[in-house]
């Protein structure tokens, strides 16, 4: 008869193969599961944020700088301000969504930043540039997050 090493117990051998399986089974989610409101709000947020850069772009391109002043773009930024105060209570209320409540609060501070330098006055199309690739950079990387929990949902 084979004697047992010091400290393991029969019992002890036993649960130890269940203890290793119960380990490699489980994953630790960083992120909650993927929603879908979440998904095309940021998306349609987006939407709102082209359409802005799209519009100043083509009254300097049309020879209409006036037309750029802020006051034109006020309902604008009032619209992304309503949109993004409820894509962010909404992400507040799903467990897990700390990432994206910190993306949507970055985003946020852009946003407000943007409509900060519109009220300066944009001057030309070109100082819109570095302005436009940010945004750009910012929603890829949050669409990108989103693309993420909806494969791992479809799989």
């Amino acid at each position: 008869m084979q004697a047992n090493p010091p400290g393991l117990t029969v019992g002890k051998q036993l649960l130890m193969p269940s203890l290793l399986w119960l380990l490699t089974a489980c994953h630790v989610m960083l992120v909650g599961s993927y929603d879908q409101v979440t998904d095309e709000s940021i998306q349609k947020l987006q939407d709102q944020v082209s359409l802005v850069m799209i519009r100043i772009e083509r009254n300097f391109d049309g020879g209409e700088p006036a037309a750029n002043e802020y006051v034109h773009f006020r309902d604008h930024y009032e619209k992304m301000a309503a949109s993004m105060l409820s894509l962010q209570n909404r992400c507040q209320a799903i467990p897990k969504y700390g990432i994206v409540c910190d993306q949507l609060s970055l985003l946020d501070s852009n946003l407000r930043n943007l409509e900060k330098y519109h009220k300066t006055g944009f001057r030309s199309r070109e100082e819109l540039a570095p302005i436009k690739m940010a945004f750009e950079r910012q929603f890829g990387a949050m669409i990108a997050l989103q693309n993420a929990l909806k494969r791992k949902k479809n799989s």
